[in-house]
């Protein structure tokens, strides 16, 4: 199977990342998103998993040259279980600024009780841009359907 054109950086999801790799994704998972960002060779998606969500989007936010923004069941809006340091973040990404026309996409589960929906409504509202996707599937989402739906996004926008 050949790659595909592109590169995912994961700052935070070992399950996500595994099946992306599985389905012959070349995979970048680290915190450290700008060191992966720039030696990248290729276009970088951004996949922002659980808790690692606040600090995709806040790189989106103040970093240009992204070919997309994907996020999965998102600790974004409000969310009980933050730590303080967590807790700081998202609130710099619920007053930062809108995605603009980063082409995004928010994957979620409609009984997600870990990460209600409705919480992370209120932080993907707050940084909707003009590109900006939603995919909620019934019940719980699964890493098989988040990977399907990252690599039928990614393939109409990069």
């Amino acid at each position: 199977m050949d790659a595909p054109g592109w590169l995912a950086v994961l700052p935070h999801g070992e399950r996500i990342a595994f099946s992306l790799r599985t389905a012959g994704v070349p995979v970048a998972l680290t915190e450290d998103i700008e060191s992966a960002v720039k030696a990248a060779d290729r276009p970088v998606v951004l996949i922002g998993h659980f808790t690692g969500a606040p600090a995709a989007v806040r790189y989106a936010q103040t970093h240009s040259g992204l070919a997309a923004l994907v996020l999965v069941s998102p600790v974004l809006g409000m969310w009980d279980g933050a730590s303080d340091e967590l807790a700081d973040l998202m609130d710099e990404v619920n007053f930062g600024p809108a995605l603009g026309d980063l082409p995004t996409l928010w994957l979620h589960g409609s009984d997600d009780e870990i990460v209600p929906i409705s919480d992370t409504r209120a932080g993907t509202d707050r940084i909707r841009g003009s590109a900006f996707e939603e995919h909620v599937v019934d019940g719980l989402l699964t890493d098989g359907e988040a990977v399907t739906r990252v690599l039928e996004f990614v393939r109409r926008v990069v």
